[in-house]
């Protein structure tokens, strides 16, 4: 099936943006520094610079955010129309991953009173504190008290490890149907 001109353009903004996200500053000191690694967490960990964090939020959070043009559920549909019957069934396995790695649980305690989904935390810092301001967010933010690094870093590792990652995996396919 031939790519519609709105495809194409679709397409190539989320090429364009993994481009720039990828470039940013804030990657680079994530991959070599390892700073989010939770599970084999150092005693005082270095902290991301807020500034260059925040300019990778802005970019990545286009991915993430249902209502951006071009997040991972909009995009996926796009791409399915024209990959292989080969790519198709690596391209669903991808958008299940995704989706399923949204509903990894934290349980309560750890550090909120009530268990937590790995989209949970990430809209807990979205809109409570980044980008919008929702209420309840920005409590159930303002009440982690000692635990709110530890609950960012969640939030950091899954942007830059979970989000970005499946950005880098189709980033190639974009590539792929553009050409």
């Amino acid at each position: 099936m031939p790519m519609t001109d709105s495809d194409r353009k679709k397409i190539t903004d989320f090429v364009d943006l993994v481009g720039r996200i990828r470039a940013r500053p804030f990657i680079a000191e994530f991959q070599k520094n390892n700073l989010f690694d939770i599970i084999y967490s150092r005693p005082n960990p270095p902290k991301p610079d807020e500034e260059l964090l925040r300019s990778f939020i802005l970019d990545v959070r286009k991915l993430y955010m249902e209502s951006e043009a071009t997040s991972f559920k909009k995009m996926f549909p796009v791409f399915m129309q024209y990959v292989s019957a080969d790519e198709k069934i690596e391209l669903q396995k991808c958008q299940s991953d995704y989706e399923e790695n949204l509903t990894i649980s934290f349980p309560a305690g750890i550090p909120v009173r009530e268990s937590k989904t790995i989209k949970d935390i990430l809209d807990d810092w979205f809109y409570g504190h980044y980008l919008h301001e929702d209420e309840k967010k920005k409590e159930t933010l303002s009440n982690l008290g000692g635990a709110e690094d530890f609950y960012k870093w969640i939030f950091v590792d899954n942007l830059g490890g979970f989000v970005f990652e499946f950005a880098f995996s189709l980033e190639d396919l974009a590539k792929r149907l553009l050409s």
